[in-house]
């Protein structure tokens, strides 16, 4: 994608249904003809001026109807944090990206029309040498996600202090990193440099939830990403995440999920 602090738009292709990205975060606009999407195992009905907000590797499935029309906006997480400084509610979709939330927006008409013509905009700018280029495509980015904030479906938890949340943001980014060898509230808050106590009660006031349902969270994530959608026996997928033994993975899944391993395969 070039720089990372680039932003680019690339097209939904009629012969591809699968957009999962591994590093890049993805706005999908599905502006219309669109009929259903999947990200990791939840499945919902398009429907017209539609964006979803997704964090790096979720598994995307798209489904388009005859006729569609939008397009993807992939950019690099210091290309969020460095060119939109505003105060948006949508910069808060990676705190809950795992929690069964998708963050999605329904535009209305008018402003699914006002968001096209900013894409074209941004993808017109990204293929030029114009002077300013940069600065053009950043601003036009930062309108985007201004018309996009009031409609965003996420929510933190109540009034949320900057260094509880930025200590949540730092706690869910180790997550991401060591789930599948460190799946202990502890040894996160050691890395942190706080107490256990002090990292739960904190992610309690941000996101409502326990430190371990982080932790919990991802691991099922990946675990139901890869019974569903890849070769890999159980066996394989318990060791993969930090298992000593696949009993244990089929009873930690079984009481997350009300049913084991092998079941949900085959649902």
């Amino acid at each position: 994608m070039g720089n990372q602090n680039d932003i680019v738009i690339r097209p939904f292709e009629p012969d591809n249904r699968e957009y999962t990205d591994e590093e890049f975060y993805q706005i999908l606009w599905m502006r219309n003809g669109f009929k259903r999407v999947t990200i990791d195992d939840q499945s919902f009905e398009a429907c017209d001026n539609l964006i979803c907000f997704l964090t790096p590797l979720r598994y995307v499935l798209i489904e388009p109807g005859v006729k569609f029309e939008g397009c993807r906006l992939l950019f690099s997480k210091t290309y969020m944090r460095d060119m939109v400084r505003e105060n948006l509610r949508i910069k808060e979709a990676e705190l809950l990206s795992g929690f069964g939330q998708i963050p999605k927006i329904i535009l209305s008409p008018k402003i699914g029309d006002r968001v096209h013509n900013l894409t074209e905009m941004i993808d017109e700018l990204s293929g030029s040498a114009i002077p300013n280029r940069d600065q053009g495509m950043a601003s036009l980015f930062k309108t985007l996600l201004v018309y996009c904030d009031s409609r965003c479906n996420i929510r933190l938890n109540g009034e949320c202090n900057s260094n509880g949340v930025r200590l949540v943001v730092k706690y869910k980014e180790l997550v991401s990193m060591h789930y599948t060898t460190m799946h202990r509230v502890n040894q996160y808050a050691d890395l942190l440099h706080v107490t256990p106590k002090h990292l739960n009660r904190v992610v309690r006031e941000v996101l409502g939830v326990t430190a371990k349902s982080l932790i919990v969270e991802q691991i099922m994530i990946h675990a139901r990403r890869e019974l569903k959608f890849s070769a890999k026996n159980v066996k394989e997928v318990a060791f993969e995440l930090g298992f000593s033994e696949p009993f244990h993975f089929s009873n930690f899944f079984k009481r997350e999920f009300g049913t084991s391993p092998t079941d949900f395969r085959g649902m």
